[in-house]
């Protein structure tokens, strides 16, 4: 019997998860990034600038979905630039609910507000007087009261790019509340932000976290390069966000996964043409197939572990990445 990692019905949609508009340091409209994506064949933007929560119900039609959300830093000082050196934490918050615009545990003095977001802010943002903070702290701790209640709220949390921001395992091990983090981001590519290894580090610590790409474009010269594919029902708001909830997804920067399913004790995997799919599990374990475009891998528990995820790299060098399927996912 088939047990099916990605869903067998649905369609793939294509999402930049990570965006930025003229509403706060990005170059572009709101309106401009939608036509510059659709072009490419996307169906969906997350719009998460700065500090600031705005929805974008407008531009969704019957080929693109607006999802929203915003980027919050947890900056090591609050009296600096964040600079070339300072270390930083940066999250995505998205939505789960299309009508929710309210930004939980504000930070309503915040003294880092890019671009226009401030203006933007006190013309059209929305969060509960009773529910806002004092300040921000750069501690796992702080941000382990702080996370789990922006999650409570209805958002589900990206952990942003952790080479840019300067952090190591010191840094993000043990957070709670999150949903996924960055393993490419083509605005900090230059910094190393097209990488496992920091997914591969929490998922042996035991978290939890869908892997993501998205471009944090800025300007219109950073646009394509990194998205995230999520299989749902339908290209709807909700069906999205239920699906990337789910783990219906994997990052790409080029290869394609078209099916993935589990049976008679092995994965089976299909693909756009690979010059290698690899699988990787809990350990030191590794297996490659290379030149071609599907796979059958066997999985033993005494090899994988507890877990593995699947990356596939592209005859051009793009990669692909797959989220962590546990073994009792296969039962």
């Amino acid at each position: 019997m088939k047990k099916y990692l990605l869903p067998q019905n649905g369609n793939f949609y294509k999402a930049n998860l990570h965006c930025h508009t003229d509403i706060s340091d990005g170059k572009l409209s709101p309106a401009e990034v939608k036509e510059k994506y659709k072009a490419l064949g996307y169906s969906a933007v997350c719009y998460t600038d700065h500090e600031v929560l705005i929805g974008h119900k407008d531009l969704c039609d019957e080929d693109f979905i607006a999802l929203h959300g915003y980027e919050v830093a947890i900056k090591k000082s609050l009296d600096g630039h964040t600079g070339l050196f300072m270390p930083v934490y940066h999250f995505n918050f998205i939505a789960e609910d299309q009508d929710n615009l309210c930004m939980p545990r504000y930070f309503a003095d915040n003294p880092s507000m890019p671009g226009n977001a401030k203006e933007w802010l006190d013309k059209y943002g929305v969060y509960d007087k009773n529910d806002t903070i004092d300040t921000t702290v750069y501690s796992i701790d702080w941000l382990n009261t702080y996370l789990p209640a922006v999650r409570d709220a209805g958002f589900l949390i990206t952990y942003n790019h952790p080479q840019w921001s300067l952090q190591s395992s010191i840094d993000y091990l043990g957070l709670d509340g999150l949903h996924a983090i960055e393993t490419m981001n083509t605005g900090c590519f230059g910094q190393g932000d097209c990488s496992t290894i920091h997914f591969r580090e929490m998922l042996r610590y035991g978290m939890k976290v869908v892997p993501v790409g998205g471009d944090d474009n800025h300007s219109g010269n950073q646009i394509g390069y990194a998205w995230t594919m999520i299989k749902a029902p339908e290209l709807t708001y909700d069906a999205l966000i239920k699906a990337y909830k789910n783990g219906d997804s994997y990052a790409s920067t080029g290869p394609e996964i078209n099916e993935l399913y589990f049976e008679d004790g092995k994965l089976f995997i299909s693909t756009s043409p690979a010059s290698s799919i690899t699988l990787r599990g809990e350990g030191r374990y590794v297996t490659k197939a290379r030149d071609c475009s599907s796979a059958q891998i066997a999985i033993t528990p005494e090899c994988v572990g507890k877990y593995f995820h699947v990356e596939v790299t592209g005859i051009d060098g793009t990669v692909a990445y797959t989220r962590a399927y546990s073994l009792d996912e296969l039962k």
